[in-house]
């Protein structure tokens, strides 16, 4: 389905994974017209079943196909590699800059509203101590820094009708994603991460709600979007596990030396400071709504 010039601006998505495809169906449920855009030929025709405009897109490509952008007043880029082919630097970098260049071309001046999905791995490992929005990133990782590098170019858009805020999200749980049950399943067994390490995480429920937010709100800059549970692994698994009367997690005492390691406890009170409230404030209680 393409659109005409008749119909009311909608919405977009650039990567209908488990995040995009959990946004766009929001959207759509509040009457938005969604355009959604995949990499698989596969997702195009299940996408078809629920959205109004489906597109195959690579970012990636030398000369993506962009101009549905004039047809939207909001956008969510949710990006990853894939498992099967591009790296980081193929999509964090290249393709990120291929985006940006198409929103600074954009040929309507109607105001868009963007949301670009980053994670509050940039922040790396800082021993625990708390982080906020203007917290230093981590510039040891590559990774970090392509992804770090990658909401700098979203944010220098500079176009006064165009708008941007950048939400970090955490490890994400929801449906498909039931990281208590994954937990139980580790009981007593040996895993090859630091338990002492403290994790942010993300329900989907709540990133919609969070993307809706700042697409109502017309947010612009940096959030941390993460629910309110600031354990580590070790006192996570262990309450879990306690609660079950199965064997604890058994956990590494140190960080891998060569993996990227996340340690530290993400303050989400800016986003609270907005006016956005969790409907899950941790994975150990469940969503009322």
């Amino acid at each position: 389905m393409t659109r005409t010039a008749n119909m009311a601006l909608g919405y977009g998505v650039i990567g209908s994974g488990y995040v995009g495809t959990g946004v766009a169906m929001r959207m759509k449920r509040s009457g938005q017209p969604v355009t959604a855009t995949t990499r698989s030929v596969e997702n195009v025709r299940e996408l078809q079943q629920l959205m109004d405009d489906v597109r195959q897109l690579d970012i990636t490509d030398p000369d993506p196909d962009l101009s549905f952008l004039a047809d939207l007043q909001g956008l969510l880029i949710s990006v990853a590699p894939t498992r099967q082919n591009d790296g980081y630097s193929d999509v964090f970098v290249r393709g990120m800059r291929n985006l940006a260049g198409a929103l600074r071309r954009r040929t309507s001046t109607q105001p868009l509203h963007i949301t670009y999905i980053s994670s509050v791995s940039v922040y790396g490992d800082q021993q625990g101590d708390e982080v906020w929005e203007h917290s230093a990133l981590d510039c040891d990782s590559p990774v970090n820094s392509m992804l770090a590098a990658a909401e700098e170019l979203m944010l220098d858009i500079d176009r006064p009708d165009t708008s941007i805020c950048v939400l970090r999200l955490g490890g994400i749980y929801g449906p498909g994603r039931d990281m208590v049950g994954m937990i139980r399943e580790a009981a007593g067994q040996q895993v090859p991460k630091d338990g002492n390490a403290i994790n942010a995480w993300s329900s989907l429920v709540d990133i919609a709600r969070g993307v809706q937010f700042a697409f109502d709100n017309k947010l612009s800059g940096i959030y941390n979007l993460v629910d309110d549970m600031q354990l580590s692994r070790r006192e996570l698994s262990t309450l879990i596990c306690d609660q079950e009367g199965l064997p604890p997690v058994l956990w590494s005492h140190t960080s891998s030396a060569t993996g990227r390691s996340m340690n530290a406890r993400v303050s989400n009170r800016k986003i609270k400071d907005a006016g956005f409230r969790l409907l899950s404030p941790s994975m150990l209680e469940p969503v009322t709504a």
